[in-house]
């Protein structure tokens, strides 16, 4: 009488393949480009894109943002408007996007960047006249720091001339603040009478102003817990030296915000399409394509 063997169990080698998503597009699945200014007009233009589709109809919708910024307003209504139509938002940085663009940035439910992108900061700008250059731009952080920088050379230079005072003179401590304050005033004060209240304030109100928006966004789009999203914009608005810093993802990932390893194609597709965006004219709209990848191809082409 023969038996039979049992067969025996086969342990299969874990896989090596890239197991990072591919991002095929399904079919209410949308590319849309954004390299152009936040404003009234791209807003309207953005409104005008969408409203062929139905209410909620959009499963997946990729974001390829590369923008200077523009009205932190008009970014913080299109952070909620394009909520009415996609399930989830991908947000795509081939390149740096700056300043109120980032508040968009903050909106998406998966953040992917090339090699070569990231984000500046939350760095409002408040615009000025001179008569041999006519409108121009300016940080509402510069007047601020002007101010802590005059204020933090006073306190050190009051220190450094009392010590002086008490090495050189006979005189008391209390006489030697007394005359500190004197020689220190001549310098401070012309500098500070520069300064217009009004304006300070001013500039001061208006630094918050994209940070007070993205605090809304994680707080009611991300559903953040407000301590943590105050923690995020403060530091997005103060914690970095210049308008146009890049801020790259190795940092923003500190924040707890949710970026994706992109696939060895979709990075080299982003990356691919750094140059082409860095170089095109202001444009907005959706891009057709079969695949994320062949998508961004066809813009970078």
């Amino acid at each position: 009488m023969s038996t039979s063997k049992k067969a025996k169990k086969v342990q299969r080698k874990p896989s090596l393949k890239n197991n990072t998503p591919k991002y095929q597009m399904g079919t209410n699945d949308y590319v849309y480009t954004f390299c152009k200014d936040f404003n009234k007009d791209s807003l309207y233009n953005l409104y005008k894109d969408f409203d062929s589709f139905e209410s909620d109809q959009i499963n997946n919708l990729y974001i390829i943002l590369c923008s200077n910024g523009g009205l932190p307003d008009c970014a913080y209504e299109i952070a909620h408007y394009i909520r009415k139509y996609a399930h989830k938002v991908i947000g795509l940085f081939p390149t740096t996007t700056y300043s109120s663009s980032v508040l968009v940035g903050l909106s998406c439910d998966e953040l992917i960047f090339g090699t070569m992108g990231g984000w500046g900061p939350l760095d409002s700008q408040t615009p000025y006249y001179t008569a041999d250059l006519g409108f121009q731009y300016d940080s509402t952080e510069n007047i601020d720091a002007c101010y802590k920088a005059i204020i933090d050379y006073g306190v050190k230079a009051m220190d450094e001339s009392v010590r002086m005072i008490q090495k050189r003179t006979k005189l008391n401590p209390a006489d030697s603040v007394k005359l500190s304050k004197y020689m220190v005033d001549a310098v401070v004060q012309p500098v500070l009478s520069k300064i217009d209240p009004i304006t300070l304030g001013a500039y001061h109100r208006g630094s918050e102003l994209a940070s007070m928006y993205g605090v809304r966004i994680l707080k009611d789009i991300m559903k953040m817990n407000i301590k943590n999203a105050w923690d995020i914009c403060y530091d997005l608005t103060k914690g970095w030296p210049t308008h146009d810093f890049h801020i790259k993802q190795n940092e923003l990932r500190s924040y707890g915000l949710p970026i994706k390893k992109p696939s060895p194609s979709i990075l080299n597709a982003l990356d691919t399409l750094k140059f082409r965006l860095d170089e095109a004219e202001p444009f907005q709209g959706f891009i057709e394509g079969k695949s994320l990848a062949s998508t961004m191809d066809k813009i970078a082409a």
